[in-house]
């Protein structure tokens, strides 16, 4: 299986989330999964990848031609397919991707989860998305997603799309549809 992650490349990120990321790194390889993420070496991404790597797992990355001329890119993954935009990106991990996860990040990651979710809702895929929610971190956007459904912006529907746990041992798990 190909599981697609989707998390934060800020360098000031808190150490759980990283111990959280390396956790889910580490699953992927040892379950014999190869991680799609943003080809990025920085936060949570890089610890994901260098975790995964670790265990022997093969990584694959989708990452902007700009972060490669920030010199941001990992340069230890077995393939780093370049783009040119965002739009480009976020096609490219969900053309390689068999199931989504989502660690805490920023605006990218929720950019990134959001298209997800809306082409789920749109019935352009039927894969799994999990939120591995360290320290409650998607806890706002969980009741964000249950207002949307209590003033009928949503259907309640859109609680099947995706997982959402606080324990990364069990991100790779949901994935695979245990759990």
């Amino acid at each position: 299986m190909r599981i697609a992650v989707f998390c934060g490349s800020s360098r000031r990120a808190p150490e759980p989330y990283h111990v959280d990321a390396r956790i889910v790194g580490d699953a992927i390889a040892r379950g014999g999964h190869v991680l799609v993420y943003g080809g990025g070496r920085t936060g949570l991404m890089g610890s994901l990848a260098d975790a995964a790597l670790a265990a022997g797992g093969v990584v694959h990355g989708v990452i902007l031609r700009e972060f490669i001329t920030q010199d941001v890119h990992h340069t230890g993954i077995a393939e780093l397919h370049e783009v040119d935009d965002m739009r480009s990106r976020k096609a490219g991990l969900d053309q390689r991707a068999d199931a989504f996860v989502a660690l805490p990040g920023g605006l990218g990651t929720l950019e990134e989860l959001a298209e997800i979710l809306s082409f789920r809702k749109l019935a352009h895929h039927r894969r799994i998305m999990v939120l591995l929610s360290t320290a409650g971190f998607y806890a706002p956007l969980v009741a964000q997603f249950e207002r949307m459904i209590s003033e009928d912006f949503e259907k309640p529907a859109i609680r099947d799309y995706l997982r959402v746990t606080q324990d990364a041992r069990a991100v790779v798990g949901l994935c695979e549809g245990r759990g």
